[in-house]
């Protein structure tokens, strides 16, 4: 005779496992969105950026680790470094043609650039180069350790200083990079050392930072990753199918039909994949609202599922933020 005790934990059990195939049937796929540049300046003006290395960096040595010991290298040069750094900087700022002008001077006005609070030195750099907003690099500094034959043989925080002035504003303002950086045995291998850090890795991070400055200074896609149902229903299948090829429109007619699906679960996988494409469509107000319905959708409890759908809920709340910043700087 089975007992009201199993019966109980059957039930449980078959729920878990509900549950379970729930969450399992959730999938990440890779989109890409625009992001807004974090300082806000507008496009169409003239932008000046210059190496201005405050801190007299060649004035300090070279220095890494190699596992046991610190070790000096006076043929690598910091300034010569944040050249490669402003040099990433200026042609991406080029390529990407949010600006109207952007003009690369390097170290050439340096002798004018000393005085980094005075309202007087700002005016004149601004004379000088007829230009509305001024990206100086202040300061840049790697922590190294570089040991050949590991899995990473190299790897190093690298901590930056960024000011930008704009015509149009009387306060500077300052941006602490930091990043760490890894290169495995496979990316070296095409730079073998002679007696010390090759510096083409030194020069490829640089390279690097200043691009990633660039992204931060102007709006720029980004690939991120998004969450998804998929189920063996045909017509969820065919929904999934369409949206993998970028056709949102066609898919998202077919998810809003299994919307109504007499199957909750379906229902409900169905109501979330319809607030991607509605991300995609910029119709955000519009995909937290499928994320409501797919987060009381379901008659039993699915506590995974239902967190999914409040993260999701988060991040579309975060993007019509972006959304707002990126009408300021670029138009609908």
């Amino acid at each position: 005779m089975i007992t009201l005790k199993k019966i109980l934990l059957l039930i449980l059990l078959l729920s878990g496992l509900s549950s379970c195939l729930m969450v399992n049937s959730a999938r990440s796929t890779k989109v890409e969105i625009m992001k807004p540049g974090v300082f806000g300046i507008p496009k169409d003006i003239m932008v000046a950026v210059f190496n201005r290395d405050l801190f007299q960096s060649d004035t300090c040595i070279f220095k890494y680790f190699n596992g046991s010991k610190e070790i000096k290298d006076t043929t690598i040069k910091y300034h010569a470094l944040s050249n490669v750094c402003i040099d990433a900087l200026a042609d991406y700022l080029k390529k990407e043609a949010y600006f109207q002008k952007v003009i690369n001077y390097r170290d050439s006005l340096n002798s004018i650039l000393k005085d980094t609070m005075s309202l007087e030195n700002n005016a004149k750099i601004f004379e000088t180069t007829r230009s509305d907003v001024c990206i100086f690099l202040d300061f840049l500094n790697f922590h190294p350790l570089f040991m050949p034959g590991l899995q990473t043989p190299f790897a190093s925080r690298v901590d930056l200083l960024w000011t930008i002035t704009s015509k149009y504003d009387s306060l500077s303002y300052g941006y602490n990079q930091i990043d760490t950086l890894y290169f495995d045995e496979a990316q070296i291998s095409k730079y073998p050392e002679k007696k010390g850090i090759p510096i083409q890795l030194l020069n490829i991070s640089s390279t690097y930072l200043g691009e990633f400055m660039g992204k931060k200074v102007v709006p720029t896609w980004f690939p991120v990753d998004r969450l998804y149902y998929r189920s063996q229903n045909r017509d969820m299948l065919m929904g999934e199918k369409l949206a993998l090829n970028n056709e949102w429109l066609k898919a998202a007619e077919i998810w809003n039909r299994e919307t109504k699906n007499k199957n909750p679960k379906i229902a409900a996988k169905a109501c979330f994949n319809m607030a991607l494409a509605c991300e995609m469509e910029g119709k955000l107000d519009l995909g937290i609202n499928w994320l409501v319905k797919s987060y009381t959708g379901l008659t039993k409890n699915d506590v995974e599922h239902k967190a999914n759908c409040q993260r999701y809920i988060n991040v579309l709340a975060m993007r019509k933020k972006e959304i707002e910043k990126l009408a300021e700087q670029i138009g609908n």
